[in-house]
């Protein structure tokens, strides 16, 4: 399960974040995972709660926005999510496309609370 491993690296960027703002916790992290990234969004979320059940990062929430494959046609430009591995352009039906989105795997934010302001 490499699910495991990646929810070890968002972990410790997290880590990393918090400690540079010394005394500041973490409430959140979100991160995006393309559909064809080959992560599976269930596993993640359950090696992450395995992670830092009773640690100091208990709490921390973990969101996962799932990005479905977005195609865009290079004859005439437009963008259309495909299910499929090949397809025609839904506006032209040509098919040369070129896959623009779907296989992320990247942090898109960390929420920090800071004491001084709570």
């Amino acid at each position: 399960m490499h699910e495991l491993g990646i929810a070890e690296s968002i972990l410790q960027r997290v880590q990393q974040e918090a400690a540079q703002r010394s005394g500041a916790r973490a409430t959140k992290v979100g991160v995006r995972v393309g559909e064809l990234s080959g992560v599976d969004p269930e596993a993640l979320a359950f090696g992450f709660e395995a992670l830092v059940k009773d640690t100091p990062y208990e709490s921390l929430v973990l969101e996962i926005d799932l990005r479905k494959r977005v195609q865009r046609c290079r004859a005439c430009g437009r963008e259309y999510e495909s299910g499929m591995l090949f397809s025609a352009c839904p506006g032209c039906g040509s098919e040369d496309t070129a896959c623009i989105a779907g296989d992320e795997l990247d942090i898109a934010f960390i929420e920090l609370e800071d004491p001084a302001c709570v």
